[in-house]
């Protein structure tokens, strides 16, 4: 049998208590009482649970009772059978309402009240400052020490007794079932007032209140089913939610409601908190069921419904607020100015290929406004309502690249912020990342990128965790990939998976035509006013413009500087008057890899990689051979080979190299047994080492 020990200030109170809980629980408890002086002389209280009657002695005794042994505070209320003096009181008396401290008597006047004494005026006095001398009448709660000495009838309702929330409480904790509170507390119900201070007050709320105003405040839908299976409490948005599928929602079976948990339900006994995604009349709802276990057995179940494009938009806006910075597009097609034939074929195609979804790689010189044209894209594509980011791959340093991109855990290297940072491809997930300059992009970065668009996966620097991403990527250049990628310098796998919808942008002296009509457009927006002379506009459409848009924006600039209301041939600058050979793309460096040239790239390698470098060169010179025979080879080929030549390499070794080489651009590893092969970069490393 277990032991029940209460504590009180005073043992004639715990005395009272006990009395009080041995009408419920004698049969099933043995029922002992202190005070908190015995309690204090104790090395510890006996007892399976601590009923203690204030808070003032638990901060006391708390030290007094075993780890093992469970605690409830008491809660009390008035008894109604010490009201019966009350009902003879005629309506609209006036009487003190006498107790310890104020709380106390508002406590007691709120549960008079809710027992049906309204006619009462009650006025709470504990004590301390006068009173008023007309009222003649004191009622006490079985506290005569703090009735005024003088006051002429005073009526005593008796000590309060335990409500039946702590009844519930103590049967829980005791282990026993809906059994005990049928046949032992329904019968005792109406010698109890089951309400108090939270009603008059509202300081508090009943906890079924609690409970439906909590389901209110909180964002996901929530339905609590019993140990049947059966709902018994829905939230508005579980109503919303489900509301094709039924009106109303309490009483029905779960499985009725929501047939997709049918066969979910049985893998909760494996996990008490599981996820998944299911179909409700065309949406996405993801779903996490928890179970509801007390004392080790399932009382029922908690079910969340989240809405998926609800989830997805509230992590899209927290991640704009955590970068701290707005990525968005601003430039629609239509802020595009120009009326010549080539840019009208431009945009027409641009237009076509921003409904597909697949990566843009934009080609054009510089300042012909590869950026207007990303974002105009992205405005036109149904990722228009998420992020566009714009990365410049020439602008971040080379050492920084990698954690920008794909962000970082807090403590992952020196200088990192702390909590971490989101990295761009993390930041633009649903909308559209713009890789500006991607020729300067490194080639350990183009092996990880590539990576990023196979697997739609990133990794953050310091963290094994894998974040899913769906990015479109629009990338932009003003150099020849594909001379770039004939050099080694520039992937060839990445090439292609960019080159997807390939779209090139006129130079300016293309569309001579659109050239007045960007000079009036700047004019509106610098707020300039001036004229231009016949000669001056010739000059302006027939040169060739090496700077592009960007160019004449500036020249727009500058003219308005003059402050002259017509602008003549001798007011533009020299370079404009001065002729010129038009622009073409511009070419990388014409060295490129020379043989017994350290570029930066492989002054990297031989820096972090050089001890191990009769193993690269090994693997590079089986690849070049075999590429020479149309072949391939996998990890077994190599160590066969190594075992051939006496290398002794092992196969985790030759593992480890090849995704070295790769990352490096040296070499592309093929999927599964598909055998790996070396890259142009690679053959031209070869070749600066000969034995």
């Amino acid at each position: 049998m277990k032991t029940i020990a209460v504590v009180a200030n005073h043992k004639s109170y715990s005395s009272y208590l006990k009395a009080n809980l041995e009408r419920y629980f004698q049969p099933y408890a043995a029922i002992n009482c202190y005070s908190t002086k015995e309690a204090e002389l104790l090395d510890y209280i006996p007892g399976d649970l601590v009923l203690v009657s204030a808070f003032t002695i638990f901060q006391n005794v708390k030290h007094k009772i075993r780890p093992d042994s469970d605690m409830i505070l008491a809660s009390i209320t008035i008894n109604r059978e010490g009201l019966t003096p009350l009902n003879e009181l005629p309506a609209g008396t006036r009487a003190l309402l006498c107790n310890i401290d104020y709380r106390t008597c508002m406590q007691v006047i709120a549960e008079l009240y809710t027992a049906g004494y309204r006619n009462l005026e009650l006025v709470p006095y504990h004590g301390e400052g006068d009173y008023d001398r007309t009222i003649e009448l004191a009622i006490t709660p079985d506290e005569f020490h703090m009735v005024p000495s003088d006051m002429k009838r005073v009526i005593d309702i008796g000590q309060r007794v335990l409500d039946l929330n702590c009844i519930y409480d103590i049967a829980g904790h005791l282990g026993l079932g809906e059994e005990f509170a049928s046949a032992e507390l329904v019968g005792l119900r109406g010698g109890q007032i089951n309400s108090g201070i939270e009603r008059v007050l509202g300081e508090h709320q009943s906890m079924s209140e609690r409970i439906s105003v909590l389901l209110t405040l909180i964002p996901q839908g929530i339905l609590v089913t019993n140990v049947t299976g059966r709902i018994c409490l829905s939230n508005e948005k579980a109503d919303r939610l489900l509301e094709k599928r039924s009106d109303v929602l309490a009483g029905f079976a779960l499985g009725d409601v929501l047939p997709e948990l049918n066969e979910f339900e049985s893998q909760t006994k494996q996990d008490s908190a599981k996820q998944l995604i299911i179909n409700v009349e065309g949406n996405n709802l993801v779903v996490a069921v928890t179970q509801i276990v007390i004392s080790g057995e399932v009382k029922g179940t908690v079910i969340t419904l989240d809405n998926f494009e609800e989830r997805e938009n509230i992590q899209h806006d927290i991640r704009s607020r955590l970068s701290k910075v707005d990525h968005f597009a601003r430039y629609h097609f239509d802020d595009i100015v120009g009326k010549s034939r080539a840019i009208r074929e431009t945009m027409a195609t641009a237009r076509r290929i921003a409904r597909s979804d697949g990566s843009i790689l934009i080609a054009g010189e510089s300042g012909t406004g590869k950026e207007v044209f990303a974002q105009s894209i992205h405005n036109e594509s149904p990722r228009r309502d998420y992020n566009f980011v714009a990365v410049n791959c020439a602008a971040i340093p080379e050492n920084l690249l990698e954690s920008e991109m794909f962000g970082y855990e807090e403590g992952s290297f020196t200088g990192a912020r702390k909590g971490g940072r989101a990295g761009y491809f993390e930041l633009s997930h649903r909308g559209t990342i713009f890789l500006d300059e991607i020729a300067e992009l490194p080639l350990q970065l183009q092996s990880k990128l590539l990576r990023v668009i196979e697997e739609r996966k990133i990794i953050k620097i310091g963290s094994q965790k894998v974040v899913d991403v769906d990015v479109r990527i629009i990338a932009a250049t003003n150099r020849d990939l594909f001379e770039l990628m004939e050099k080694g310098l520039f992937r060839e796998d990445l090439y292609y998976r960019l080159n997807v919808l390939p779209l090139r942008l006129p130079p300016l002296r293309d569309r001579s035509e659109d050239v007045l009509l960007l000079i009036e457009h700047f004019q509106k927006l610098q707020k300039l006013n001036f004229n231009l002379s016949p000669e001056c506009a010739g000059r302006l459409c027939g040169d060739p413009w090496r700077g592009n848009i960007r160019e004449l924006r500036n020249i727009v600039e500058y003219l308005g500087s003059l402050d002259k209301p017509v602008i003549t041939e001798a007011d533009l600058p020299d370079r404009v008057q001065r002729p010129r050979k038009p622009a073409a793309l511009a070419r990388p460096d014409q060295t490129g890899f020379l043989p017994g040239e350290e570029t930066p790239l492989v002054k990297s390698f031989l820096l972090k990689e050089g001890r191990r470098l009769e193993l690269f060169i090994f693997i590079l010179r089986e690849l070049s051979a075999a590429l020479d025979r149309g072949e391939r080879l996998g990890r077994r080929s190599l160590l066969e080979a190594s075992d051939r030549n006496r290398r002794g390499f092992t196969e985790a070794e030759i593992r480890g190299a090849l995704k070295r080489l790769d990352e490096y651009g040296f070499v592309y590893l093929g999927q599964g047994r598909g055998g790996s092969r070396i890259s142009r970069a690679g053959e031209i490393f070869l070749h600066n080492f000969r034995d």
